[in-house]
């Protein structure tokens, strides 16, 4: 039983629906008697159902709970403030971002800091390798391979080349104000899930992978939506989203990132066929 590296499982291990069951289990008394009874004979009553498990599945979900225990410590300090957000952009790109605008003038009229940031650095690795960069997409993401062909559920925030056959697709979600979060922080996460568990069929049917990243800023917001950033995490262990930046992650992780999806692309392209758009 290997626990190192949690993506290794693959998206389709068991363990993985065991984590969405344990965290739909309504009480706290629910769960842990639920995880005793995994600890004690690998096995647990669901609903009428007793559900045996194979022991190495029932120490993998053990395991990967205390391992939950500790993301929000190790990601939720990454969150930044919308001050700090915007501070990094002017520092950066000499750029202020712009602002979601809302019909509403007394709503708290929140920055785009990430999406500036996404896209800046996003686009100077581009110049750098000479590629196309969709970074406000008005349309869907397209792929064809092995004569099939998938279309995204919905229109995302970036892709690389191009919506026409991307190699790297990202998604947004920074949320700014004093308020506490709500439903759309668990509307976020179930957004991103049917994107990367659709990519992930297309790519057991075709081969083809398409790298899917998920980026998250907002202090206020996803502090007071614990439950829904630690379900982010639970999507990149299951290797839903190949990667998730949190706050200030994007500062220096998300340009490499970036880079090593080019550089992939461009070592498996004579074995693919695949040739990234080049920029005119």
């Amino acid at each position: 039983m290997n626990t190192g590296n949690w993506r290794d499982l693959g998206w389709e291990h068991p363990v993985w629906e065991l984590v969405r069951y344990y965290l739909s289990i309504g009480t706290k008394e629910e769960r842990e008697n639920f995880v005793n009874a995994l600890r004690d004979e690998s096995a647990a009553k669901i609903g009428r159902v007793k559900l045996k498990l194979e022991p190495d599945v029932s120490k993998l979900l053990l395991a990967y709970l205390d391992f939950r225990m500790t993301l929000w410590e190790v990601r939720g300090k990454m969150l930044r403030t919308e001050a700090e957000a915007n501070a990094f952009c002017i520092k950066a790109f000499n750029e202020s971002p712009k602002t979601t605008q809302t019909k509403n003038q007394d709503h708290h009229q929140s920055s785009k800091a990430m999406v500036l940031t996404t896209t800046r650095l996003a686009e100077a690795v581009c110049r750098e390798n000479g590629l196309t960069i969709d970074p406000n997409p008005q349309t869907r993401c397209v792929w064809l391979a092995q004569r099939k062909l998938h279309v995204t559920a919905r229109n995302l925030d970036g892709a690389i080349p191009a919506l026409l056959d991307p190699i790297l697709i990202w998604e947004i979600k920074e949320y700014w104000g004093t308020t506490s979060g709500g439903s759309k922080m668990s509307d976020a996460v179930y957004e991103c899930a049917l994107v990367g568990r659709e990519l992930r069929d297309f790519e057991k049917r075709t081969g083809l992978h398409v790298d899917h990243a998920v980026l998250l800023d907002g202090k206020d917001q996803w502090t007071s939506r614990k439950s829904d950033l630690l379900r982010f995490c639970d999507l990149y262990y299951q290797g839903l989203v190949d990667a998730l930046i949190v706050g200030r992650e994007v500062e220096t992780n998300w340009q490499p990132y970036v880079r090593s999806v080019v550089d992939k692309a461009r070592r498996t392209a004579p074995a693919t066929g695949a040739r990234p758009e080049r920029s005119r």
